[in-house]
């Protein structure tokens, strides 16, 4: 093998595996990447020892070799993050939100203006209150109201339902 690899085949190659390894591991545990470009480093280094220490045919079809490894890598961390294990971690976000689902209309608060409800949780200053079947956050004129008592829409400004 040092016929054809040069005096350095043993640390590339050992270099060469860690550096897939480490690769494969960005793979299952990615995090801030450090694993994957610790993985890339090696891969380079494999190629520069063997540019140094070998004949420019061999060293390019290392070099060529590690590449297309590398390329094949990064198609399976993109399909990964796409189908694969990744996507069903925790840490990728999978469900959409649409902007309609979280959007409230000013109009349909202001109809509150005048109800009334009552508090489910103690209001001191603020708390949820049941006004019209529905559960909302409220707050009270700095006072405090204890839980059950009934309560009136005076005011709505934005999303925020003062009660008296």
């Amino acid at each position: 093998m040092a016929a054809v690899f040069g005096p350095a085949w043993l640390p590339c190659l050992i270099l060469a595996l860690v550096g897939i390894a480490l690769l494969v591991a960005e793979l299952f545990m990615p995090g801030f990447g450090v694993s994957g470009i610790s993985g890339v480093a090696c891969l380079i280094a494999v190629c520069v020892l063997q540019f140094m220490t070998n004949k420019p045919l061999v060293a390019t079809l290392v070099a060529v070799v590690l590449g297309t490894i590398l390329i094949v890598m990064v198609v399976l961390f993109m399909h990964s993050m796409k189908n694969g294990m990744l996507f069903r971690s925790p840490i990728v976000l999978k469900d959409k939100i649409e902007a309609d689902a979280v959007k409230l209309s000013q109009d349909s608060l202001d109809e509150l203006i005048g109800k009334t409800g009552v508090a489910v949780t103690p209001l001191r200053p603020s708390g949820i209150a049941l006004i019209e079947g529905k559960r909302y956050s409220v707050e009270t004129q700095a006072t405090f109201i204890e839980k059950d008592q009934t309560v009136t829409v005076v005011s709505v400004e934005g999303t925020k339902i003062t009660v008296q």
